[in-house]
């Protein structure tokens, strides 16, 4: 019998401190049930004050990666322009020699006389013209390289033409 109510005695002792202690634990559970239910001022008052902030500055971040992607391609379309214009511009300096040549070994063939002095003279500017054409050549075969690799890297053909909006 003393085993039975030593028993009792033990399981009431463990209800009584449980029914004293999750009160302690949890606070009052009146102020935990008013504090569940918000109103339109608690809600202004804790609304987060970088709220309006935070959709600006994600529009200004948007708008700032676009202005630096614009002046990426901006410059991309700049570097681009100008080497081609340097290939274009060393095709016409070619171009210009060798007609110029052409046409000074035209005026000396037109010589009804020619002498040794314009024979030697004639067969100078052969080798010459062979040479400025074979340079022509190459500068047109520097450009076409150029034109393969911009198409490789997906280069528009407007932008080796600087044909683009600014």
């Amino acid at each position: 019998m003393k085993k039975r109510h030593l028993l009792y005695f033990f399981i009431l002792s463990i209800i009584c401190i449980i029914g004293l202690y999750s009160p302690a634990v949890s606070g009052d559970s009146s102020q935990q049930k008013e504090s569940q239910y918000f109103s339109n001022e608690d809600v202004e008052k804790y609304k987060s004050p970088s709220g309006n902030k935070t959709s600006k500055t994600r529009a200004e971040a948007v708008e700032t990666k676009k202005r630096t992607e614009k002046t990426k391609e901006q410059k991309e379309k700049e570097y681009w322009c100008k080497r081609a214009t340097e290939y274009k511009k060393k095709i016409e300096k070619a171009q210009e020699d060798v007609e110029g040549t052409e046409k000074k070994i035209a005026e000396l063939q037109g010589n009804t006389l020619p002498d040794a002095k314009s024979k030697k003279t004639i067969k100078q500017l052969h080798n010459k013209l062979r040479k400025l054409k074979k340079q022509l050549r190459n500068a047109e075969k520097e450009l076409s390289d150029f034109e393969d690799g911009a198409h490789r890297k997906g280069i528009p053909p407007g932008w080796l033409r600087c044909q683009f909006d600014w």
